[in-house]
């Protein structure tokens, strides 16, 4: 081959290999801008670790990468990127705060690093952010406040006014609060944060409004209590467990408190769910209690405060109790007036309900077969039985539920048993029987 054709053979072979690189350069940008369209968090990494390969200057590559890896939370490959990043320290001192406060659970460490960027960038927005937001989850809410502030001032924006909303209402000022919601639901009526936080301060309003008149009318623990709930349903935590306390100081015993406080220290992350109701009996999972039903609940307490063996005051507030969804404290309360008088048929009817509902079919079965032994009333024996018919179909024992609705229904015809009774006679095979029984409430299989 003389020199002439390896000179243009080289250059051919120069020219297809830049073709061929621009090429692949090109099926990747591609596949990136796909991997991005579709939020394919796990290919844009492969994709940016291999663009980076090829151009490890690419600084928006690898602030892409960085903030993918810290998404799911693998800090030494975001650090690792990270080092790509060469102008931009903000980036840097905030994605070292997110490490610090993520995998190394170091909180005072992160918002040191923080506050040293806030003060020599004053005007690094995005740092301000991240120190507001961690300020929030660390429960230095006078400190976010302060922070928001700044920002706000210099841009009103609807999520930040409802970070300030939330770190006032912890602050115990419902006021502001308020104000910097409707402020915020009046720049973006239609934002998310708006929408899902409405009715929470509509209840703070409502709250903020009954409290008047419970003030001027309440006297005691009684008003100590009512005004707990009030603040609780509000988010004022704080307010309510100290009104708990004083409610508690002057009735030791009352439930109301015991719920009350209970309920403050969850919210406030001081107690979980779990040890409250293991350790005091309470079940915070439970909706709030009815106006009715505190203000049953805090007669009783007064009742049973001035003479605990008041057995009526005892049985009314476990009535109470089970209406409010606290089946524990119910069944403790049960446990009181059956010791107490133990051919109660309405006590016995309560502990049924209350047995069933805390999947206690073994304790309802006995409860219930003492109220059959006492003659007790038909309606009530047609109740219990029919529970006791409903919770066996629902643990696919159909034989026992037949039975159990057949003994409903020779108390008292009722639709709950007529319609146990053809679901497990369905179950048994019995179909023809299934629908017979049907057809005595007027439906159909």
């Amino acid at each position: 081959m003389n020199r002439g054709m390896r000179f243009w053979l080289s250059i051919l072979c120069g020219m297809l290999a830049t073709i061929s690189v621009t090429l692949a350069e090109s099926d990747l940008r591609d596949q990136l801008a796909m991997a991005r369209e579709n939020s394919d968090t796990h290919a844009r990494i492969e994709l940016l670790r291999r663009w980076l390969d090829v151009h490890p200057d690419d600084a928006s590559a690898a602030v892409e990468l960085t903030g993918l890896w810290m998404g799911v939370r693998d800090y030494d490959q975001a650090l690792k990127s990270l080092k790509l990043v060469s102008d931009d320290p903000g980036l840097v001192v905030r994605t070292t705060a997110e490490v610090v406060w993520g995998r190394d659970d170091n909180k005072p460490e992160a918002l040191r690093i923080l506050r040293e960027r806030v003060i020599e960038a004053p005007t690094d927005r995005p740092s301000q952010l991240l120190l507001a937001k961690f300020l929030g989850q660390a429960g230095e809410w006078e400190e976010q406040v302060s922070v928001l502030d700044a920002l706000i001032a210099k841009q009103p924006d609807s999520d930040l006014l409802l970070d300030r909303a939330d770190a006032k209402r912890s602050l115990d000022d419902p006021e502001g609060a308020l104000a910097d919601f409707r402020r915020a639901a009046s720049l973006a009526p239609d934002a998310v944060g708006v929408r899902n936080q409405r009715p929470a301060y509509e209840r703070l309003e409502a709250a903020m409004e009954a409290t008047k008149q419970i003030q001027s009318t309440e006297r005691g623990p009684r008003r100590h209590l009512q005004l707990g709930a009030l603040w609780i349903s509000g988010g004022l935590n704080n307010r309510a467990l100290a009104l708990a306390h004083e409610g508690l100081a002057a009735w030791p015993d009352s439930i109301s408190g015991r719920i009350l406080e209970m309920r403050a220290l969850v919210s406030l992350g001081q107690l979980t769910e779990e040890r409250a109701l293991k350790d005091r009996r309470v079940d915070v999972k439970a909706d709030m209690a009815s106006e009715q039903a505190r203000n049953g609940l805090l007669s009783a307490d007064g009742a049973l405060t001035k003479n605990p063996g008041d057995v009526a005051a005892r049985l009314r507030r476990a009535g109470f109790l089970t209406e409010a969804g606290q089946f524990a404290l119910a069944a403790d309360d049960i446990r009181v007036v059956l010791q107490a008088k133990p051919e109660n048929v309405n006590a016995l009817h309560l502990a049924v309900v209350i047995d069933l509902r805390r999947d206690n079919l073994a304790g309802a079965t006995a409860h219930a077969l003492r109220l059959q032994a006492l003659s007790a009333p038909k309606p009530v024996l047609a109740d219990v039985f029919a529970g006791l018919a409903e919770a066996s179909l629902a643990k696919f024992n159909s034989a026992l539920a037949l039975d159990f609705a057949e003994q409903s229904l020779a108390a008292q015809s009722n639709p709950r048993a007529w319609r146990t009774k053809a679901a497990s006679l369905e179950r048994l095979g019995r179909s023809s029987e299934a629908t017979e029984a049907l057809a005595q409430v007027g439906e159909k299989p």
